[in-house]
């Protein structure tokens, strides 16, 4: 049977959609969000340049706004989101463990594996103690636990750093940025408006 091109797209798509690390990269919270990030600061400000019915100059600098904002906070997200992540899985992991040693023994399973993965040196073992790893976390309630766990960090540490972090530091780091770049282009187009321009012919023919 003759593949036409859409087809082939079609069988292509599936097979990623079906992908079990794809899967496992869209249930990944971190990652998630670090796409989330990297669209909102592609399409945004695009958007809102876009608006006909808006003021060019206010198109500008929201704009450029929400693209310097966006970035920023998918800068901080990505440099602060693994040791904020570690942090806040410890103290819950600490917590839980000493108010039921069933909670202890399925999160001493969970770290083990994963300390075990990360200690390896071999790729091929490597490989094949991670994908003993996703199986167990799909078929095996104790590693699931350990996983649920791990999530929980991985939310609340983003909900930290984007709801908190991101808005209190990018008013610091953002305000001085956009009056610098803005102050810069009032007084290029003063200084080349008309009024300015015949001025300065007036003054060179004197």
């Amino acid at each position: 049977m003759k593949i036409t091109p859409v087809k082939k797209a079609l069988i292509i798509a599936r097979n990623a959609v079906t992908n079990p690390k794809a899967a496992e990269f869209a249930k990944n919270t971190v990652c998630a969000m670090a796409v989330e990030t990297t669209l909102k600061a592609s399409f945004r400000p695009t958007f809102i340049y876009c608006d006909k019915h808006a003021n060019k100059q206010s198109k500008k600098y929201a704009a450029t706004k929400e693209f310097l904002y966006q970035t920023f906070c998918l800068g901080l997200y990505l440099s602060l989101i693994n040791p904020v992540k570690d942090r806040v899985y410890k103290l819950i992991s600490k917590k839980m463990a000493a108010k039921n040693p069933e909670d202890k023994r399925k999160l001493d399973l969970y770290d083990s594996f994963q300390s075990q993965i990360k200690q390896t040196k071999d790729k091929n073992l490597k490989k094949q103690l991670q994908n003993r790893f996703t199986h167990l976390l799909h078929t095996n309630k104790d590693y699931h636990f350990g996983k649920g766990v791990k999530e929980l960090s991985s939310i609340l540490s983003t909900v930290f750093i984007l709801a908190i972090c991101a808005p209190i530091t990018s008013q610091l780091v953002l305000h001085p940025v956009m009056d610098l770049i803005f102050k810069k282009k009032q007084e290029d187009e003063q200084s080349n408006s008309p009024q300015n321009n015949y001025v300065k012919q007036i003054m060179n023919n004197k």
